[in-house]
């Protein structure tokens, strides 16, 4: 599977790599304006001018280097990136890793309940103020507390602002204090009980952890899907001397967290600051197709939303088909023969889930004797020749493909309640809006009539070709 290309940097590009000065650094951008590549050419900088430190010093240590990503599958496209990127030297001592994978090397091995078990744990003390329909909600609540702040200033939660988490449904200060009083110290009893930490109990832990080892150059990936105690980890295992670069768009957030720059101790003064503005990877129809489901959407400090007019290439219209899910597959793969050169150019099938919602597309593939990989949380990335990769959405993130197809979009695969600024149907609005942003030359979406998600209807449909097909 083809990985993204080296390209020369652009003027606004140059100015961040050639800043070397040691602290914090903070690169925001939308999608597709490079902020990765521009992170990783950081990267090479900021390791060539430390090993040459080193030399000229006479240092024994080597020049330790941490790359943190959000997901397994994002880890290992950004591995392949990194090694292209610094030099083969004994000197330096490269970590790439996903920041669970990281913590545990320095917590050590311990049981972490998986979803299924924290749901198990926290439903039950939800029932006295929730329905049944509204559980998952305040389970991703909870999440939010526990992922914001830390231990011992979980009160600060009763008058904070809850940006990150939509307008609706709407948590008054009773039911903070609820849930401060009743469900969190219950849930935390819970997991002693059973012998269990959760996630966010592995970052307290590894930011309390006397640290081992401390990193000279930090580059963390998709920060805004990072809570903030993963990000306290992180600056607690530092070098008094480092450069950490966070990179980040509150836009493309998909998981229930937020927190401000203060709140983890670092000062955002405007000079650690860049902004990325040019979108190098869309083109404008691309571009154009996306606006309407960030539009409205709160930026928060750290987002930006995507803009058309800073795309530089023209493309294919982005296609709706609307049809059954065997015949949206079909006139897909049609529509990619014509388009598309399988040997140089990759394609993504993303689905909003995993697991069996692949099936048909891999029948559909098998049947045209199409090679394909798949990408869902997979820690190395593939290196065969195939052009095709299925992969879920939340997988995706950060990842680039030169077309992008969505067969499927049902209401079924993205729930959310009714009501305008729901948590939920925000989240959904930035996923979507993140998985056709991965696109570099088309984007092809499907839902079958009538069970099609509401997600479909923010669409400009002056934007994109809609095709009907018709059930025999």
């Amino acid at each position: 599977m083809r990985i993204l290309s080296d390209v020369e940097p652009t003027d606004e590009q140059l100015k961040i790599i050639g800043d070397i000065k040691p602290g914090y650094r903070i690169i925001r951008g939308a999608a597709g304006s490079g902020k990765t590549t521009t992170a990783l050419r950081c990267l090479r900088e900021l390791v060539t001018v430390r090993l040459k430190r080193r030399q000229r010093h006479g240092h024994e240590a080597p020049v330790r280097v941490l790359v943190l990503t959000f997901n397994r599958t994002l880890k290992g496209y950004i591995s392949e990136l990194a090694r292209n990127c610094v030099p083969n030297d004994d000197a330096l001592d490269l970590t790439i890793s996903t920041f669970a994978r990281w913590a545990r090397t320095i917590v050590g091995d311990i049981d972490i309940a998986g979803r299924d078990q924290e749901s198990a744990m926290l439903r039950p003390l939800l029932q006295s103020f929730a329905t049944a329909g509204k559980h998952d909600f305040f389970a991703d609540e909870v999440a939010y507390i526990l992922g914001r702040f830390a231990p011992e200033n979980r009160a600060e939660y009763l008058t904070v602002r809850r940006q990150g988490r939509g307008l609706s449904p709407r948590v008054d200060r009773p039911l903070r204090e609820q849930l401060l009083r009743d469900v969190l110290p219950a849930y935390e009893q819970s997991k002693i009980k059973r012998g269990l930490i959760d996630w966010n109990d592995l970052a307290v832990l590894a930011a309390d952890t006397q640290p081992g080892v401390s990193y000279d150059v930090v580059i963390v990936d998709e920060t805004q899907d990072f809570s903030a105690n993963q990000v306290r980890a992180v600056t607690r295992h530092l070098q008094d001397s480092h450069n950490t670069t966070f990179i980040i768009d509150a836009m493309q957030r998909i998981y229930p967290r937020y927190f401000t720059w203060r709140e983890v101790d670092i000062t955002a003064r405007p000079e650690i600051i860049h902004t990325l503005r040019e979108n190098y990877r869309n083109t404008e129809s691309i571009a154009a197709f996306a606006i309407p489901l960030v539009d409205g959407l709160p930026a928060e400090d750290d987002g930006t939303v995507p803009d058309f007019t800073a795309c530089s290439r023209s493309g294919a219209t982005p296609l709706v088909v609307e049809g059954r899910y065997s015949h949206q597959l079909q006139v897909m793969l049609d529509r990619l023969t014509q388009i598309t050169d399988f040997w140089t150019e990759s394609i993504a099938i993303l689905q909003p889930r995993g697991g069996g919602w692949f099936s048909e597309a891999r029948k559909a593939l098998q049947s045209r004797g199409i090679a394909f990989c798949e990408l869902t949380r997979e820690n190395e990335w593939p290196a065969g020749p195939e052009a095709v990769a299925l992969c879920t959405i939340h997988s995706a993130k950060g990842l680039e493909f030169d077309h992008v197809l969505l067969p499927g979009l049902s209401q079924e695969v993205t729930p959310h309640g009714p009501e305008d600024g729901d948590a939920d149907l925000d989240r959904l609005r930035r996923m979507l809006a993140m998985a056709i942003g991965r696109a570099r030359k088309s984007v092809m979406i499907g839902y079958k009539p009538g069970e099609e998600s509401s997600l479909v209807g923010l669409l400009n449909p002056s934007t994109y070709e809609l095709v009907k097909v018709q059930t025999p």
